[in-house]
């Protein structure tokens, strides 16, 4: 299955295409309010508009994380699958996250991950268990404040802690540079993709968190 896959999650971008057994990316740092040129970056993987057609999957990262980004990447691949009549996949950044960290750590753990928000003192938090090579989420992605993470790790301290909201916990297994990437994307989208599922363009929808389930961990 060929993939073409965008992760957008406010100051770091990221295209990758697996084509065959062929994985190709390219990722960009700016500033969060910029909108990268995608299809730049797709011509520096070698894909240009006339390839879009020999994709079979698109994927792309729903959030949590900066709206705006996420909106702007979903608008722009919802438009190349309606087109391409394709299929079109959401796929959660903290569960990327999470993947991507199951990669290279391969024994059984709990994953907390969270990514800082707008807003420096609120997060985006999931927990995740890897068990027997297959990842679950535990429970929902939702909102917290640093001082919930705190109480996260201090009640869990061998598990891993992902995303670089955990830059005020001492613990030893802290990543606070691992990053959702297209590529990574790709890898989970197909290990996640189900012919009997449809994954219609006009589905693929971002996730906004913060408006709809704000929450602290006290009130659950």
């Amino acid at each position: 299955m060929d993939v073409l896959s965008i992760d957008s999650t406010g100051d770091h971008t990221s295209v990758a295409s697996k084509i065959g057994d062929d994985l190709l990316s390219i990722s960009v740092n700016h500033k969060r309010k910029s909108r990268p040129d995608w299809q730049s970056l797709m011509q520096n993987i070698s894909i240009d508009s006339k390839d879009l057609s020999n994709f079979d999957l698109f994927v792309f990262g729903q959030g949590p994380g900066s709206y705006t980004s996420i909106r702007s990447v979903a608008t722009f691949l919802k438009a190349i699958a309606l087109t391409q009549s394709k299929p079109l996949m959401p796929i959660s950044n903290l569960e990327c996250i999470a993947f991507e960290h199951t990669i290279f750590n391969t024994e059984d753990q709990i994953l907390h991950c969270a990514i800082l928000s707008d807003i420096k003192s609120e997060a985006y938090y999931a927990e995740f268990n890897f068990v027997d090579g297959s990842l679950k989420n535990i429970g929902s992605e939702i909102l917290v404040n640093k001082i919930d993470l705190e109480k996260i790790a201090s009640k869990d301290p061998d598990a891993a802690f992902l995303g670089n909201a955990w830059d005020s916990v001492n613990e030893v297994n802290v990543n606070l540079d691992i990053k959702s990437n297209a590529a990574t994307l790709i890898e989970l989208a197909l290990s996640k993709y189900s012919k009997e599922s449809k994954y219609r363009p006009e589905d693929a929808n971002p996730v906004y968190i913060k408006e709809t389930t704000y929450k602290k961990l006290n009130d659950q």
